[in-house]
């Protein structure tokens, strides 16, 4: 079986380090709000064809506990594994697996596709940000 590899995956903003990301997830999608690194606004991303997440309360200093950090996981970002057992058990359905790492928390999502919807926001809180998203 092939080994999985973590590659960033620099679409995204970096996540920075104040908040916790909010989601809201309905059957096929999910929305991840956060705030970026570069500064104090928010950026909204959302994952199509959603198959399974996880988010696990894993943070920064604990990265090591994540099953796939010998892949190479990286803090404070949008890592992207290939070869994940993930993707190969959803191989018909051309899944790809996200592991973005925040400060208190480590999100995993396998889906079809992820894009940035917006970036820049100025809200409070990234609940505020996905709360006033017309979705």
């Amino acid at each position: 079986m092939m080994r999985a590899k973590s590659s960033i995956w620099a679409v995204a903003p970096a996540p920075g380090i104040p908040e916790s990301p909010a989601l809201l997830v309905e059957s096929g999608n999910l929305w991840l709000a956060y705030f970026q690194a570069s500064n104090e606004s928010l950026a909204v991303v959302r994952f199509t064809g959603l198959i399974d997440h996880h988010l696990a309360p894993i943070g920064d200093e604990g990265l090591g506990r994540h099953p796939y950090v010998l892949a190479g996981l990286q803090p404070y970002s949008f890592n992207e594994l290939i070869g994940s057992e993930e993707t190969v058990c959803h191989k018909w359905s051309s899944a790809r697996h996200w592991v973005v790492t925040f400060k208190d928390e480590t999100l995993d999502v396998i889906a079809r596709t992820g894009e940035v919807i917006e970036f820049g926001i100025n809200k409070a809180s990234p609940l505020e940000a996905l709360l006033s998203l017309r979705l």
